[in-house]
């Protein structure tokens, strides 16, 4: 029986990926921050892009995995870890739980107000907030509908790592029916 893979270099990988979606994001935030400062609506497809770099990244990381984790199990009598979804669910998208928390707490403005950096190191959510506060983004100028609007964001990480996992292993093909629009 082979042993699992280890969990901590799994979720290294994630966080890797989560690395990998924040640089790309940059270059997008960068690239269009001419264009985003004019109108909503180039804010809002460069939010949609920085989101879509960011979702992709953990869809394909999850992916890829489960299919791993599927053949091990089919092929090589793996055990199957009925909380491995739930385990990279928290594991890779762990930083921004963190800062999360710390949005929160500026909102409450129980530690100093650091939006900026928040923003900063969730570089993909920017463009989503910019659409509902003006620059340079004090956290009193963002409403608690948006500080609900990007908890949302935030947890639609695990959702995707989740949701992706726990379809892929039950033979529900994510990939084909998002990408060639097969039925099951």
């Amino acid at each position: 029986m082979k042993k699992k893979e280890n969990i901590i270099l799994r979720s290294l990988k994630g966080l890797s990926y989560g690395l990998a979606a924040w640089l790309m994001c940059l270059v997008v935030g960068i690239s269009s921050s001419a264009l985003v400062s004019f109108h909503f609506m180039f804010k809002f497809m460069t939010g949609l892009c920085t989101a879509a770099i960011t979702l992709g990244l953990y869809f394909n990381w999850t992916y890829y995995a489960c299919k791993r984790d599927k053949d091990a199990v089919k092929f090589r009598s793996a055990e199957y870890d009925r909380l491995m979804p739930v385990k990279m669910a928290a594991a890779a998208p762990a930083p921004s739980y963190i800062m999360l928390a710390a949005l929160y707490l500026m909102k409450l403005g129980i530690i100093k107000d650091r939006f900026a950096f928040y923003l900063f190191f969730n570089i993909w959510i920017k463009p989503f907030a910019d659409m509902f506060a003006e620059q340079p983004l004090p956290i009193e100028s963002v409403p608690w509908v948006g500080v609900l609007g990007i908890t949302f964001l935030i947890l639609l990480q695990p959702a995707v790592i989740t949701a992706t996992y726990l379809l892929t292993y039950h033979d529900i093909d994510v990939y084909k029916l998002l990408f060639f629009n097969n039925k099951p």
